[in-house]
């Protein structure tokens, strides 16, 4: 999949997929309007063999009329392309219900990424104005050196969960964009084949070839849809059991005893109540 993608092309191949989905929802419709185009064409080739030119006429008046009874071949086939049609939509509803989920995990792994950045500021600044070298010795510079350490290896744990915690959540977003890639390119690929079947199909003479295009184009993109989900599936699950392991992984980091950030030195400084670990020299 290459580099993590970003939120405008997770936004792109999203719209694309809702619009795709918009247009197989209007198919049904189409191909009722090749059939009932096919049953007047039938009528008038009938009526033109027996009657010629005024056969024609009368025959494609007649189709239209009885366009729900065009029965036999043609409206088994009919019903049969329909039923197709549903079946993807059907296979395709998991993924119209978690459109805003890639986004959603994109925008949470930015958001550890970023506190990653809030972070590192923190340690830079006390990098560069917390040192005591050259101005304070003794016990209490010693004692102020080992909370500052240990302040600092909290830090860098707590930037490194950040960085597994955003790569994890970025791989769930880049996968689910592969899934929905993949998955409109079929679809595009699809609609222009069936438009070509129903067009077949309206002129009645190639309608047998028509009806065959356009179940074997759906039949193909449904079994793809399937192969697609499983893959998501697989990779999602795997995604999730490596993001239990940072959850379990967050136990006991370095530097945070008992789970807990460290207490700061000011915690321990009492100055109505002086210590003699605090003595400056």
């Amino acid at each position: 999949m290459g580099l993590t993608k970003s939120l405008d092309d997770i936004n792109s191949v999203l719209d694309t997929f809702s619009d795709q989905i918009a247009e197989i929802r209007d198919q049904p419709a189409k191909v009722d309007e090749a059939f009932r185009r096919a049953a007047i064409a039938a009528a008038e080739v009938e009526g033109a063999s027996v009657f010629g030119l005024v056969g024609a006429v009368a025959g494609a008046v007649y189709g239209s009329i009885t366009e729900d009874d065009f029965t036999g071949y043609m409206q088994e086939h009919k019903e049969a392309i329909k039923k197709k049609i549903q079946e993807l939509l059907d296979k395709l509803q998991s993924a119209v219900d978690s459109l805003k989920a890639p986004i959603a995990f994109l925008r949470t792994s930015e958001a550890w990424t970023t506190l990653k950045g809030k972070i590192g500021e923190a340690q830079n600044n006390e990098v560069v104005n917390g040192s005591i070298t050259g101005y304070w010795a003794g016990a209490a510079a010693l004692k102020y050196t080992a909370a500052r350490t240990l302040q600092d290896t909290t830090m860098d744990s707590a930037k490194s969960t950040c960085d597994k915690m955003a790569d994890a959540l970025a791989k769930i977003s880049d996968t689910a964009w592969d899934f929905y890639s993949k998955i409109v390119t079929d679809i595009a690929d699809l609609l222009i084949k069936l438009g070509k079947a129903l067009a077949k199909i309206a002129t009645f003479i190639a309608a047998p070839v028509g009806v065959s295009d356009a179940i074997d184009v759906l039949g193909k993109v449904i079994s793809n849809a399937v192969e697609y989900t499983d893959k998501l599936v697989k990779a999602l699950i795997t995604q999730r059991e490596s993001i239990t392991k940072i959850d379990e992984s967050k136990t006991n980091q370095k530097g945070f005893l008992n789970n807990r950030w460290p207490r700061s030195t000011s915690d321990d400084f009492n100055i109505n109540s002086p210590n003699s670990e605090w003595q400056a020299t």
